[in-house]
């Protein structure tokens, strides 16, 4: 009791400034009560330095759980159309110009890729419409180096003919998905009747 209240005492005067108080009771102080105090204000130090570090930590958690929040709530999907009919060669990627959707900034028309943003089950679509007579679509939908599935679109005597397909997939974070010509060149037309679309419809861990 008799430490506390010089630690008490002392602090308070220290806080103060009042520098003949404090020369006053250190001079009263016996070696003892001294050493008690200075050990007590070293541990009020160690004690004070580790509420910062929790609270620095709470705080580095606690954005962390907002981004994880904003995240899972946040909707991620994408419509991109071809405008100007476009004849790509085999390995090429199919660049779509006009995005009319892009929920989440995964696509990049420059490139034609869909960047997936968030793990999940996504389902992919392709809608590819041949560019004329003479015009054959082969095109194939990768991720990475990996196919997902193929589309063919063959001429008919009115010159177009569409090909469709939608498959379910799951898609990792920074997966890069994109269409690919293969076998053959493909030609395509535009005019937003061939489509390239992506949404997600159940995040995963």
């Amino acid at each position: 009791m008799k430490h506390f209240l010089i630690f008490s005492l002392l602090c308070t005067v220290s806080c103060s400034k009042d520098e003949e108080m404090r020369g006053y009771l250190l001079d009263r102080a016996s070696d003892g009560d001294i050493n008690a105090v200075r050990l007590r204000l070293a541990e009020e130090r160690e004690r004070r330095l580790l509420l910062e570090n929790d609270v620095q930590l709470l705080t580095l958690r606690y954005a962390q759980v907002q981004r994880m929040l904003n995240q899972a709530m946040s909707p991620v999907g994408f419509v991109a159309k071809l405008s100007n009919h476009r004849t790509i060669q085999i390995g090429e990627v199919l660049k779509l110009d006009k995005v009319d959707m892009n929920e989440g900034n995964g696509y990049n028309p420059a490139l034609g890729i869909f960047r997936v943003p968030v793990n999940g089950m996504y389902i992919i679509s392709i809608t590819a419409m041949t560019r004329g007579e003479d015009f054959l679509v082969h095109i194939i939908l990768m991720n990475g180096d990996k196919e997902l599935t193929r589309l063919f679109a063959g001429d008919v005597a009115s010159g177009r003919m569409v090909g469709a397909v939608s498959v379910p997939a799951i898609l990792s974070e920074n997966d890069n998905i994109c269409i690919k010509a293969f076998r053959s060149q493909s030609g395509l037309y535009g005019n937003q009747f061939t489509s390239f679309s992506g949404v997600l419809i159940q995040r995963m861990t």
